[in-house]
């Protein structure tokens, strides 16, 4: 009978031990980094769960993360006061290596190092990348073969190369940052799909705003893109979702598509370049709802490889709207009740306006007064057989020029305070360097200049340090 309690009490011991024990071995716990302590050293002795707090203080390291699901974290919350440089110019400043990491409040510099990287994620899932500093390095951030990461409210400026670059990676989010003054802003590269880049900013960059290469199925919604070369490119891309965006002020083309169909571009304002779309080589996609004004050259261009396109209730007012290779492409859909681009209570064709307010849908009859003209529109190698005009009493606000001098008062005549000579558009144009670091060339160009397809120059060697 003793022998009998003895057992069960050392077994309750036992059971007690391993219970406590697995307790405390799970628990998380808090590291206090201060000036002149190490970042690596915090992590390299964290386990998963744990939150490291840096202190306000510059710190010269790089620092390898493997450990799952920690959180690297400023006190202050504020980048500039908390700055991490690279100490090796063979390994990037943060190189992530684990999922459910968090990086948040750091300013991230390359230091003296050409080719480093600023925060670096090698097959990582579920990571967030926010409100930190990725500025003047060699990439600001650069993502490869990792999914379902959040990167948000961060800064890239002045990267010799890229702002963000995506490779071989899905199911991303990219919400509230600014690549701005990069080479190019933000890239999607090599089967980059589903992901979601949102309210970004993208401007000043001597190439390209947003630049997908062979990415398919990817959303581009409410992005700011301006005074780029090229706002957004798409090249071998299909699928995509670009809505919404603000592409205004960019120096060649608000938006070249080429080899890329099946694509949906709608809601978009592009005002104030050379082009506003150029399509090339280029099938099966949907263009609707976009304002394309005040476009220097044309609005709307495409190559005689592009067919099979449907394009409908976009709003255009340039001096030259639209360019077109072939009669093989729709310009309207079937007529239906619904609030059209300008305001009007029908669907069909689109509107056809230019600067001069003489244009095809300021000037065309309506007699029944349903915001359809009644008469088909014809122009070279394309017929819009519903194209729009304006009503007197518009269902919704006519589409205005954001940011800009000039303004359209329901689809009139009325320009008001314009700075810019629009009716001369065509002419006196001068030589465009094909330069994509001369952001200073002028806003006119002689001759369509063919932007070119992924070269060794945009196809970024993985830089990786000591993996």
């Amino acid at each position: 009978m003793w022998g009998i309690k003895i057992n069960r009490f050392v077994i309750l011991v036992v059971a007690f031990l391993i219970f406590t024990l697995g307790s405390s071995t799970g628990t998380a716990i808090e590291i206090l980094v201060q000036p002149g302590e190490s970042i690596q050293a915090a992590v390299n002795n964290t386990s998963s769960g744990d939150l490291i707090i840096v202190k306000p203080g510059n710190y010269t390291e790089n620092i390898i993360i493997g450990t799952q699901n920690l959180t690297v974290t400023s006190e202050s919350g504020n980048p500039e006061d908390t700055i991490v440089a690279a100490n090796n110019p063979n390994v990037n400043v943060f190189n992530i290596r684990a999922n459910n990491v968090t990086i948040n409040g750091f300013k991230v510099r390359s230091a003296q190092y050409a080719e480093v990287i600023g925060i670096y994620l090698a097959g990582c899932s579920h990571c967030t990348i926010s409100n930190n500093d990725l500025s003047e390095n060699y990439l600001g951030l650069y993502m490869s073969n990792s999914k379902n990461n959040t990167i948000v409210d961060n800064k890239m400026s002045l990267n010799s190369k890229y702002g963000i670059q995506l490779m071989h990676s899905e199911g991303n989010v990219l919400s509230n940052n600014s690549a701005d003054s990069n080479h190019h802003g933000i890239v999607l590269e090599n089967n980059c799909s589903n992901n979601n880049l949102t309210e970004n900013m993208a401007g000043s960059n001597a190439g390209y705003g947003i630049y997908l290469i062979n990415s398919s199925s990817n959303n581009l919604n409410g992005n700011t893109i301006s005074k780029n070369d090229m706002g957004i490119y798409l090249t071998n891309s299909n699928l995509n979702i670009i809505l919404g965006n603000n592409i205004l002020e960019n120096i060649r083309y608000g938006m070249w598509i080429s080899h890329s169909n099946y694509n949906r571009i709608s809601g978009n304002t592009i005002n104030e370049s050379n082009w506003g779309i150029h399509m090339n080589s280029s099938d099966n996609s949907t263009l609707s709802g976009n304002i394309l004004a005040f476009n220097h050259i044309s609005g709307l261009s495409m190559c005689p490889a592009c067919d099979n396109n449907t394009i409908f209730d976009n709003y255009l007012n340039n001096t030259f709207n639209a360019e077109v290779g072939n009669r093989k492409n729709t310009w309207n859909t079937t007529k239906k009740t619904g609030i059209n681009i300008v305001g009007g209570p029908s669907l069909g064709g689109n509107f056809w306006a230019n600067p001069g307010g003489t244009g095809f849908s300021q000037t065309a009859p309506d007699k029944d007064k349903n915001g359809i003209a009644d008469i088909k529109y014809n122009e070279t190698n394309f017929t819009d057989f519903l194209p729009l005009v304006s009503v007197s009493n518009p269902e919704q606000q006519a589409p205005s020029v954001e940011n800009s001098s000039i303004y359209l008062i329901n689809s009139s005549t009325d320009l008001t305070n314009s700075s810019t000579d629009l009716t001369n558009s065509s002419t006196n144009l001068t030589n465009f360097s094909t330069d994509l670091t001369d952001v200073t060339a002028p806003k006119t160009a002689k001759v369509p200049v063919t932007a070119k397809s992924s070269s060794n120059e945009d196809n970024t060697t993985e830089k990786d340090g000591n993996q």
